[in-house]
């Protein structure tokens, strides 16, 4: 049975989607090559147990001031282990524990047996519930389209674990790694939530001309402020346990270029849907015209997407600029440390690729358009069913 375009076009694209995600999350790991260095210490991997019962809690008086014990038995895999616990009246960094708790263990081996510390509250159940409310809020509310964008999701997971993780560890280039990995990340999640057509395909090329202007602009600014990318403690304990396979600033750029990609994706499939939405409620409309009144809405787009960004990034850093606030150093010194000046470079280098995102997804998208036959029907909004082949 002979295929028409279309169907033909879609086959073709979905197939080497899905070839290429068998490449980068099957194949390529098994090249690769990492050594992991753990540390010299007899603590092994935390266990989960639960609190079975508190057998004493009590409050005594120390030189330093109150001080409150506790023992409790806990089962670990079936087995009861007492941990008794220690610490300062009011100390808010020992986590409270009642009797039913579920926790993480820490064992550590000692000349007189294996000893365990309560770590940390297992957490996974009220997790599970939070990502089973979000697979059924995007599922009720998209649909189809719903459906298709957390196969995206799970593709992007797939090979930021499979292909981006294992292949810095393994000691390539952290840029080469993070481009490809966003690149594959970028066409497998556009054509899947959006379907294969000229919508698509210009908000594809959009964003792969943004992502790489990131990146250069990226290198640029970390290279003139001579930034390590070794002033966060997780990078530096990185660098210990991976050996230094691991560059630190090939990192910090693949981090900002993985990050930018987040939201360039909603800036070009935007643009790309007013220029073709233009086109569609009035034809006659050439490429000049529709760039124009497509950026009018872009303008739009810059504007909160940018200011949406920036608040993204002082949410996630609330604490740091709290304990600048208090430390009492001019901004003009602060802004020197590194750790705030890296903040500031994936701010700003993250909302420059996506200014220039908008213009050069709605150039493309006008001129494609602009071509396109007056008496061709209009593609559908944001459908995965088929939609008209690419021209």
């Amino acid at each position: 049975m002979k295929l028409s375009r279309p169907v033909a076009v879609q086959v073709a694209v979905f197939g080497g989607i899905a070839a290429l995600l068998l490449l980068v999350t099957v194949l390529i790991p098994r090249l690769a090559d990492f050594e992991v260095v753990h540390p010299d210490t007899p603590q092994g991997p935390a266990l989960k147990g639960r609190v079975v019962e508190v057998l004493s809690r009590e409050t005594v008086p120390s030189e330093r001031g109150a001080v409150e014990k506790e023992r409790l038995a806990v089962d670990v895999d079936g087995l009861r282990v007492v941990i008794d616990r220690t610490r300062a009246e009011g100390d808010v960094g020992q986590l409270d524990v009642e009797a039913g708790d579920a926790v993480l263990l820490s064992k550590v081996a000692g000349p007189n047996g294996d000893s365990y510390y309560i770590v940390d509250r297992v957490r996974q159940t009220a997790l599970l519930w939070l990502v089973v409310a979000f697979i059924a809020a995007v599922v009720i509310t998209g649909r189809v389209v719903g459906v298709t964008s957390l196969l995206g999701l799970a593709a992007s997971m797939l090979i930021l674990l499979r292909f981006v993780v294992p292949g810095i560890l393994s000691g390539h280039s952290p840029v080469v790694i993070a481009v490809i990995g966003a690149l594959t990340i970028m066409a497998s999640t556009l054509f899947l939530a959006h379907g294969v057509n000229r919508k698509t395909a210009v908000a594809l090329a959009g964003t792969a001309g943004a992502l790489l202007l990131t990146a250069l602009l990226a290198s640029l600014t970390i290279a003139a402020a001579d930034l390590t990318g070794l002033a966060s403690e997780d990078t530096a304990v990185l660098q210990v346990m991976s050996a230094e396979h691991v560059s630190a600033t090939g990192l910090l750029l693949g981090g900002i270029i993985i990050g930018a990609l987040g939201v360039l994706d909603d800036i070009t499939i935007g643009q790309a849907s007013a220029v073709f939405e233009l086109r569609a409620a009035n034809p006659l409309l050439g490429p000049l015209e529709l760039y124009r009144r497509a950026m009018n809405v872009g303008r739009d787009h810059i504007s909160a997407t940018v200011n949406t960004l920036v608040l993204a990034y002082a949410g996630a850093s609330l604490p740091l600029l709290m304990l600048l606030a208090v430390q009492g150093e001019s901004l003009a010194i602060q802004v020197n440390r590194e750790f705030i000046a890296i903040e500031v470079v994936r701010s700003l280098v993250g909302s420059i690729g996506l200014v220039a995102a908008v213009p050069l997804t709605t150039a493309i998208a006008a001129a494609v358009a602009g071509r396109t036959s007056d008496s061709a029907p209009p593609e559908a909004p944001d459908s995965p069913e088929l939609t008209p082949a690419l021209h």
